[in-house]
């Protein structure tokens, strides 16, 4: 009984891809017969030549001010980096960052935005922490452990 089941599934999937698959043919069409040719019409008499008038001085071009397409600036990027903490100076907010890979050792220094500042107080030496930077600003500390 499954075989059956499954056989006729098969089928109704398999017909059902046809019919779409037929639905997108399109139809050819028949030739269009051609048209019988327009008969050749007279020539038009020629037109006497007009006086040439004589030439214009040339006008200085007027400057258009162009104003620059002022575009939008781009957004800042927002990205996240973590490490040790090594350094915290709260009067100057800066904050250094030790950051460990397989790769690469690195240490970073940031500058402390106005409300990363305010979390700053709770940071000390040796925490790690994660930081949200805006180019080479922080703009959020927390605390992992």
């Amino acid at each position: 009984m499954k075989k059956i089941f499954v056989l006729l599934t098969a089928l109704i999937f398999a017909l059902s891809l046809t019919g779409l698959a037929l639905a997108q043919a399109k139809p050819e069409k028949a030739p269009e017969p051609a048209k019988p040719a327009e008969p050749a019409k007279p020539a038009e008499p020629a037109k006497p030549a007009e006086v040439a008038k004589p030439a214009e001085p040339a006008k200085p071009a007027e400057a258009k001010k162009e104003e620059p397409k002022k575009e939008a600036p781009p957004k800042p990027v927002v990205y996240r980096m973590g490490g040790q903490v090594t350094a915290v100076d709260a009067a100057a907010k800066k904050v250094t960052l030790a950051q460990n890979s397989v790769k690469q050792q690195k240490k970073v220094t940031l500058s402390v935005g106005k409300k990363a500042a305010q979390d700053l107080g709770g940071i000390n030496v040796g925490d790690v922490v994660n930081v949200m930077v805006t180019g080479k600003t922080v703009t959020s500390i927390k605390k992992v452990f």
